[in-house]
């Protein structure tokens, strides 16, 4: 990965290029084109078992950038908790940073999944000095782990401020919350584009 690669992704991450066409199995269903209209997914970057695949704003690369997704997927049977992979990634983060600042961690279930949302700021980098603000969703799957970050990075901020405002912040999270993780294979676990035909009586393309 890049020298400059985020904090927040310093380490083990991946996405398969899901919602642009129906999958099969277990894969996280992201329609990017609609929720993230003119931004540029880049080359995913695979190691043993991990994938990162990164998506910027035009005009924005690997190097430079402000605003970030990142979707990961940590394969093989998941063998921790939503929670666990967010701690993880904490103190990964914890380690990069000058002074850290984390948010609980939310658990919940989507479409049976169990998940965990958590915020992260890291007011400033120790190698190259500028700050990041990421919101993570971590989904248990049954064939893998899956990690997204919503992220902003920019100047460094002091630890009482607020690079990313509450509106921007609800922005994320619906976001976030518009990625399904599901599986073809089990009707407990439909996919956005099953249902959608289900509804239409539409077959699949």
């Amino acid at each position: 990965m890049s020298r400059r690669a985020p904090v927040v992704l310093a380490a083990m991450l991946l996405l398969p290029a899901a919602a642009m066409a129906q999958q099969e199995g277990e894969h996280l269903y992201i329609n990017f084109k609609t929720m993230l209209p003119g931004w540029t997914l880049l080359p995913t970057q695979r190691g043993r078992d991990v994938e990162l695949t990164e998506i910027v704003p035009p005009g924005q690369n690997q190097q430079n950038w402000t605003d970030q997704v990142a979707v990961n997927i940590l394969y093989g049977p998941p063998k921790m908790t939503p929670e666990d992979l967010l701690t993880q990634r904490v103190q990964l983060i914890q380690r990069e940073c000058e002074e850290t600042q984390t948010g609980p961690a939310a658990p919940g279930i989507d479409n049976g999944y169990e998940t965990a949302l958590r915020a992260v700021a890291c007011p400033k980098a120790k190698r190259w000095g500028q700050g990041e603000v990421s919101l993570f969703k971590a989904w248990r799957g049954r064939d893998a782990m899956y990690l997204v970050a919503r992220s902003w990075r920019g100047p460094p901020f002091a630890k009482n401020e607020r690079p990313v405002s509450l509106a921007t912040t609800a922005q994320w999270l619906a976001l976030i919350q518009g990625i399904v993780l599901c599986d073809t294979r089990d009707p407990k676990r439909p996919c956005p584009e099953t249902a959608a035909n289900q509804a239409t009586g539409k077959k699949p393309e």
